[in-house]
């Protein structure tokens, strides 16, 4: 009985370890989006049936279900932590969600995102992950997509609007032409 009771006692503590120390291990921490923020970001980016909505770094898939179940976008998350993207991939498949929504296991830098209509993310300003993501979405993402950061500000890009702790912001493509209407 004691050997059973200290096996189940070492997995809860390494499960345990594992939840809260695995953003050492693959560069960002763990916080859950509240579903008020969610909400409230999905407003913000206009998500509606149709939208191609991308959350890089999507931990545990809490947005991209959300903004398939409740806002009917085709949802795709990007997270390098095999966990949790066993973890999402199962919620979506239990919630039937599979034609709407899918997490990629990948790291975000390395997926095109020239299809994305609208993208969350929540990172950290404390490394230059923010520049790269920033130059990256510059380079691939179309004029117009819509972009909203949890809690931090992209150095050199003037929010169009804050709500609470979300920026919004814009793809503005400086190889767009862009016409001016006269009335």
């Amino acid at each position: 009985m004691l050997p059973l009771l200290s096996y189940v006692l070492f997995s809860l503590a390494a499960f345990i370890a594992y939840f809260f120390l695995s953003g050492f291990i693959w560069g960002a921490g763990y916080y859950p989006t509240s579903r008020s923020e969610i909400d409230s970001a999905a407003k913000l980016l206009e998500l509606h049936e149709g939208s191609r909505f991308y959350d890089l770094g999507s931990g545990y898939g809490r947005m991209i279900i959300a903004a398939s179940e409740r806002f009917g976008a085709y949802s795709i998350g990007v997270e390098i932590d095999p966990v949790k993207c066993w973890w999402t991939n199962h919620a979506i498949k239990r919630k039937g969600l599979e034609k709407k929504a899918k997490v990629l296991h990948s790291n975000f830098l390395d997926v095109n995102l020239e299809d994305a209509d609208a993208i969350f993310v929540f990172l950290t300003t404390g490394t230059n992950i923010m520049e790269k993501l920033h130059s990256k979405m510059n380079k691939e993402c179309r004029d117009g997509t819509k972009v909203v950061s949890f809690e931090h500000k992209f150095k050199g890009w003037t929010p169009l609007k804050k709500e609470g702790r979300l920026f919004l912001y814009s793809i503005a493509r400086p190889d767009v032409e862009r016409t001016t209407k006269v009335d």
